[in-house]
């Protein structure tokens, strides 16, 4: 790895990241002292959410179950945004450190000097790890802080590192779905329009799977059916072995992309 170039790449993207650090904790204390308040008022929160369709309740996790736990309208409503924003912040920040410089012909210029594209691409493999870890940190402590100054009844806080570790694995793997679209196709609009196509599919193809019986297999495409909310929040079981699982396979694909990097012409 290049420590010089890790600089500039780092330098390139830190600003974007600490605007998206910024507005996950933004998001985080807009939710969990409303999740108070709402708790307070359960009843009538119950009864609003016994006159709502099915299909809304599933697409974001909700149940009169859930609305009872101090972790369960973060967790269920709050953690399908955070699901979402941060798979768009992945793509992004691919694109960014990926897909742009193949469109500016900045990545040519790199890996014709003497720098090897092994070493480029760890280098810029390690400044995405870098902006995600750092992003999923600040927003694990935000989330773990609101808590413990906002909510008044008890809650189980192993929950809210799951949440931070559940985001984490979302992150990495649309990330590294992003690097091989824009090793592929070399081009930003292509990455993001792909990646994004992905992501819903996954995320409204596994609520999807959960109310229409004969779309049922879809779930098992989706990154989300194996780190549910729901049972996390309502039995309080937390899917390491299956975060653990879509790391491996996300760092699989990262493998794969270093091949590819090292062997796809770049288009002039």
């Amino acid at each position: 790895m290049n420590f010089n170039l890790l600089k500039k790449e780092l330098k390139f993207t830190y600003k974007n990241t600490i605007l998206w650090s910024l507005l996950f904790v933004l998001f985080t204390g807009m939710y969990i002292p409303m999740s108070n308040q709402i708790l307070s008022q359960s009843n009538n929160v119950l009864e609003l959410i016994n006159n709502m369709p099915k299909f809304l309740l599933e697409s974001f996790n909700f149940s009169e179950q859930i609305f009872t736990k101090p972790e369960g309208i973060f967790g269920s409503e709050g953690m399908s945004f955070v699901y979402l924003l941060g798979a768009v912040f992945s793509a992004m920040l691919v694109g960014k450190v990926f897909a742009d410089e193949y469109e500016k012909g900045t990545i040519e210029y790199l890996s014709v000097k003497p720098i090897s594209r092994s070493t480029l691409y760890i280098t810029k493999f390690t400044n995405i790890m870098i902006n995600i870890l750092f992003l999923n940190i600040i927003f694990t402590l935000s989330v773990v802080s609101m808590y413990a100054i906002f909510m008044k009844y008890e809650y189980n806080p192993e929950i809210l590192l799951a949440f931070g570790i559940y985001s984490l694995t979302v992150q990495i793997f649309f990330s590294s779905i992003s690097v091989i679209i824009s090793i592929l196709t070399q081009n930003n609009s292509s990455n993001l329009g792909i990646s994004l196509s992905i992501l819903i599919f996954m995320y409204f193809g596994d609520t999807m799977a959960k109310t229409i019986e004969a779309t049922s297999w879809i779930k098992y495409f989706s990154i989300f059916n194996y780190i549910p909310l729901m049972e996390t929040v309502l039995e309080e079981k937390i899917f390491w072995v299956n975060s653990l699982i879509i790391l491996l396979i996300s760092f699989g694909i990262y493998y794969f992309s270093y091949y590819l990097f090292k062997n796809k012409d770049i288009n002039v």
